[in-house]
């Protein structure tokens, strides 16, 4: 395994490693949030002796540097950023993968750079614009009432939700960013598994949710820089390129009509149901679903 930091400028450093076969399927991860970082575990869905996996953590995020910074830091920068690192790891084409936040962050970038694109799996995907967040913020609120109660009340009633966390996560005093982060947290979680149990972060755990939700609420304020329409006419420059859309018959977070509306402006791409799941890329039906699609990367 390969890593490092790559400077992408603008005082930005990406960190990247790379994994598995150097001779295998080059395939490149793109995690979700935004602000999320990549998870040593999302390992377990690529295949060490068939891939050549390419990990990195976008700008602000992970073991990225510097940690939380918004500036400089918009999707266009992160497109820039992939396509720097495709060519800096000196790979002529590759696949690209991504689930929530990353299945938008891969349709974007393929379509901007579908000459180095063999194929893509996306899981989860979210759309662009106000309308997931105004799900995620409100809309949630009539499927999730208890949950979205607990986040209006450690907010204050705040008339704007993700206005209220972004001023909070953003401002000088520490303990109110701590306290919007782990209400953030726990209405995530909630909204995932209404019966979890209620998180409890370390102060050194909440200090780092702090960065990666200032950073989500940066992206999500302003609709994650795509506009939804001119995002899903983009796909359809994809037509003919192998896609997988996966998506969880039960998933909340980022709702199935999603994956729907991208399959239909996609021609030729493949939409995959797995019942009984949630937001969940570790879901069994889910892993096994990707394993299948990145096992027939040939299309």
């Amino acid at each position: 395994m390969a890593n490092g930091l790559l400077d992408v400028g603008d005082g930005h450093r990406l960190y990247f490693e790379t994994w598995g076969n150097p001779a295998g399927t080059p395939v490149v991860v793109l995690h979700g949030g935004p602000g999320s970082g990549c998870s040593p575990r999302l390992r377990e869905l690529y295949d060490a002796r068939r891939h050549h996996v390419v990990f990195f953590d976008q700008r602000g995020c992970g073991r990225s540097l510097p940690f939380g910074e918004i500036r400089a830091n918009t999707t266009a920068h992160l497109i820039d950023d992939i396509e720097r690192l495709r060519r800096h790891l000196g790979i002529a084409r590759w696949w690209v993968s991504g689930g929530s936040w990353g299945a938008t962050l891969a349709l974007a970038y393929a379509a901007a750079h579908p000459q180095v694109v063999d194929g893509l799996v996306v899981r989860s995907a979210f759309l662009p614009g106000d309308g997931n967040v105004r799900w995620f913020f409100e809309g949630l609120a009539a499927l999730r009432p208890e949950a979205w109660r607990a986040l209006s009340a450690a907010l204050g009633g705040a008339p704007d939700l993700l206005a209220e966390l972004a001023f909070r996560l953003s401002g000088d005093d520490r303990e109110l960013a701590r306290d919007a982060a782990l209400a953030w947290l726990t209405y995530e979680q909630a909204v995932n598994d209404p019966a979890a149990p209620l998180p409890s972060p370390t102060t050194e755990e909440l200090d780092r949710l702090v960065g990666k939700y200032r950073l989500q609420a940066h992206y999500l304020k302003s609709g994650c820089f795509l506009d939804e329409a001119a995002f899903l006419d983009a796909c359809a420059g994809l037509s003919g390129v192998p896609v997988w859309l996966i998506h969880g018959r039960d998933d909340v977070v980022c709702p199935p009509p999603n994956a729907e509306r991208i399959h239909a402006r996609i021609a030729g791409s493949r939409l995959v149901w797995i019942d009984g799941c949630v937001h969940d890329p570790f879901h069994p039906g889910m892993a096994a679903a990707w394993r299948v699609a990145l096992g027939n990367e040939q299309g």
